[in-house]
């Protein structure tokens, strides 16, 4: 493949989040770029906090013409947007933007990938339970991506028990059969709603790469059980401390490079309403992130 050379033409796109050490995103979008032979190049874009205002309004200016954003900026980007996908609007949360000609709307393909994860996991979920861990625009979105899969029950466990209150309440107002709760991360308090979940699915940072020496597991491990479907969406390491306590115990378990993959998909047909022929993505992902935790198995 030949050396790429921006020009006064190249598109721009990017990644927007706090640390993204931890990224792969660019790797796979830009060997899409390159395959189609498109001008365009997408770039990692840290933002320090209280900073993300005047950022978007930067982008604007330099005609970003689309990009993703991570934690923890996914919620509180759509204040500086202009408009809204509806299934954004149902998540609370975006982590697409495209720019039309100065008009930045904002989109969620998490869900896609999130819902298409599960279903391709091959784990029944209809009429079970879940146990979502984390109460940020991930497990929004995780919920959005569980109402459309018809759960029976979702306990939403939370450090901050109001927060994880406060999203429950939002979803307990739809319309929909399935029964929400929630829990603090004290042992006592979600300690029943894990032992009993069929599908447990951890949305925090705990565990990523840029974590990874503190081998920390967000939850107390001695509740879960080999019936149980474990998904930590942190997909480098591809292993986290959670996923490999859940394997030793025999349960299914899943990282979140699926979902990167295929949420990263939708974003990119999004932007230039194409794709190149991506199977090769998930090894190039793989590859990459082994790269960075070599030090780790």
């Amino acid at each position: 493949m030949n050396t790429f050379i921006p020009d006064t033409e190249t598109e721009l796109y990017g990644l927007i989040g706090e640390k993204l050490s931890h990224s792969i995103s660019a790797v796979f979008h830009n060997n899409g770029f390159r395959k189609l032979d498109y001008n365009a190049v997408y770039l990692m874009l840290e933002v320090e906090k209280g900073s993300l205002g005047k950022y978007v309004s930067a982008l604007r200016t330099l005609n970003f013409s689309g990009w993703n954003v991570t934690i923890p900026y996914k919620e509180e980007i759509m204040v500086h947007l202009d408009g809204f996908s509806s299934l954004a609007r149902d998540a609370g949360a975006v982590n697409t933007v495209l720019n039309r000609r100065g008009r930045l709307t904002g989109y969620n393909t998490d869900v896609i990938g999130i819902q298409r994860q599960i279903e391709e996991g091959g784990f029944p979920v209809k009429g079970r339970k879940a146990a979502v861990i984390g109460a940020g625009g991930a497990a929004r979105a995780v919920l959005v991506a569980l109402e459309q899969l018809n759960l029976a029950e979702v306990a939403v466990i939370n450090r901050n028990v109001s927060r994880a209150e406060e999203l429950v309440s939002i979803f307990e107002n739809r319309e929909t059969d399935i029964i929400y709760k929630s829990a603090s991360l004290n042992e006592e308090d979600y300690a029943e709603m894990v032992e009993k979940a069929d599908l447990i699915i951890d949305t925090t940072p705990v565990g990523m790469y840029d974590n990874i020496t503190k081998k920390e597991i967000v939850i107390n491990t001695d509740y879960l059980n080999e019936n149980q479907f474990v998904f930590d969406m942190v997909y480098n390491p591809l292993k986290t401390p959670l996923l490999k306590k859940a394997e030793e115990i025999g349960a299914q378990t899943a990282n979140g490079l699926p979902t990167l993959i295929y949420q990263a998909e939708a974003a990119f047909k999004l932007w230039i309403q194409k794709m190149p022929d991506k199977k090769d993505w998930h090894k190039i992902a793989e590859e990459e992130i082994k790269k960075m935790t070599k030090d780790d198995g």
